[in-house]
């Protein structure tokens, strides 16, 4: 079934955002997270309150409708953190006002596609924020940031025309290049590997034939190599270990059962240091999975008694204490907040605002003190560590 995220006909699902990792010693950061939503209808800012609630939540000026995917960075040049939205039509830039806000959104450019997630990531070697967009049935697409909130050129990753639905970014294949790995339906998904100039060569991960709706790139087996952890619709969600030289180990299912798993965010859950994964279901309780550090899982269990459709989610300090919260971008129900209890659980959950727009995509910033909260290794860090980076 094809994964598809608009209004009532249309269902749904990431989010990859910049970040600089920091180590586990060095705490999982400080600041009030603020939450953007990317919906059907007009993209939104939930304005965080430091102790876990959201009490505003402006709608964006000229945002598309039709989102799909997003991913926040600084695509300006005035140090405000910026929005980009991943589009069924014309992909949109949203500035940053520098007071917890957003300009009036742009188009990126003129290419219609239909586009699913997107990532950013210096992928030609200058300063400037690109951005990589996963399309479905038509070719992925690099855009070259100009550094100053627009595009210069937008090019294909590959040739290929495949159903992707996923995209996160990362250093791969042991040079300084930014790599990227998607997440396809039905078909194997494919890792690409960045030649430094905005160029890639892309293969196949394995033959698997998955349907996978969302993809996260972490450190899961305890070598310097990146791993991904996949999201697969209808099949059990997979993951895959890196060899270091851009390609990838056997996968294996993160659990024996069957899932309906649109959405993955990896971060420290339990207290221990290997990380753990969170994985959204449109047509179940969310799962939260303990990694076992060794590339496997030790046990997974629900999140909440919340059957929602989850299509995106983020991991982040919502609520002041130390222990990673999750946010859900949810279909036609309330968008919800799940805090963590630091052993690997979930003690509650509520409503960030408590309406049931079709929302399918979520990043985490403090938007006043430009700061993001995620995961990611644009920096070049490959150590996965949930954290604010200013």
């Amino acid at each position: 079934m094809r994964f598809v995220r608009l209004g009532t006909v249309l269902g749904a699902v990431g989010l990859f955002t910049l970040v600089i990792a920091a180590s586990p010693a060095s705490g999982q950061g400080s600041g009030t997270l603020d939450v953007v939503f990317g919906n059907a209808q007009a993209n939104r800012v939930c304005k965080g309150d430091g102790s876990g609630g959201f009490p505003s939540c402006p709608f964006f000026a000229d945002s598309a409708i039709g989102t799909l995917g997003m991913a926040l960075g600084f695509v300006g040049a005035d140090g405000s953190l910026d929005a980009v939205f991943a589009n069924l039509g014309v992909n949109q830039v949203c500035l940053g006002d520098g007071a917890g806000g957003f300009l009036p959104c742009s188009n990126l450019n003129a290419d219609a596609n239909d586009s699913y997630e997107v990532a950013l990531g210096h992928f030609d070697g200058d300063a400037n924020l690109d951005a990589v967009f996963a399309n479905w049935l038509e070719r992925n697409r690099l855009c070259l940031g100009d550094g100053s909130g627009g595009f210069s050129s937008c090019v294909d990753v590959s040739t290929d025309d495949s159903s992707t639905q996923a995209v996160a970014a990362g250093l791969i294949d042991g040079d300084a290049h930014l790599d990227a790995v998607f997440g396809n339906q039905f078909g194997a998904n494919r890792v690409c590997l960045g030649d430094g100039l905005g160029g890639f060569s892309c293969s196949d991960i394995n033959s698997d034939l998955n349907d996978s709706a969302g993809a996260a790139l972490g450190l899961m087996d305890g070598d310097a190599h990146l791993d991904v952890v996949f999201a697969n619709q209808a099949q059990a969600n997979r993951i895959c270990l890196g060899d270091g030289i851009g390609g990838f180990n056997p996968c294996s299912d993160v659990d024996g059962g069957t899932e309906d798993s649109v959405g993955v965010a990896l971060g420290l859950l339990d207290g221990d240091t290997n990380l753990d994964a969170v994985f959204g279901d449109r047509a179940g309780p969310n799962r939260v999975c303990l990694g076992d550090g060794l590339g496997g899982f030790s046990g997974c269990s629900n999140v909440s008694a919340d059957n929602n459709v989850t299509l995106r989610l983020a991991l982040g300090l919502i609520d002041g204490d130390t222990n990673l919260d999750a946010v859900f971008a949810n279909n036609t129900s309330p968008n919800r907040v799940c805090f963590g209890d630091g052993a690997g659980g979930f003690s509650s959950c509520a409503d960030v605002i408590d309406d049931s727009l079709p929302t399918v995509g979520v990043a985490l910033g403090d938007l006043e003190a430009f700061q993001i909260f995620s995961d990611g290794f644009e920096s070049g860090d490959t150590s996965a560590w949930s954290n604010t980076v200013p």
